[in-house]
């Protein structure tokens, strides 16, 4: 694979990870930009080989760190679970 090959391919998973996300709709209102930090960051973990483990610590971090959310307000074993099912099937 080239790297213009490889380029296309992430920034598909980057966009379509991110739909993914959005769809989550885990806070109404906010831009979709405002997910593009996440949305790479899970995506960089998938690509090293992440464990849905993992991604749910990450989801966890961040949701609550950079997002400021509680860990009531969202279920990061599901969240995890849809994200990691994504990859795997993509």
């Amino acid at each position: 694979m080239d790297i213009n090959d490889w380029i296309n391919e992430r920034n598909g998973n980057f966009a379509q990870l991110k739909k993914l996300i959005v769809s989550m709709n885990l806070i109404p209102g906010l831009s979709k930009s405002n997910f593009d930090h996440l949305t790479e960051k899970l995506l960089q973990q998938l690509e090293k080989g992440a464990d849905q483990d993992k991604l749910e610590r990450i989801i966890e971090t961040e949701l609550c760190v950079s997002y400021g959310l509680y860990r009531y307000e969202f279920n990061s074993e599901e969240l995890a679970s849809e994200i990691f099912n994504w990859w795997e099937n993509n």
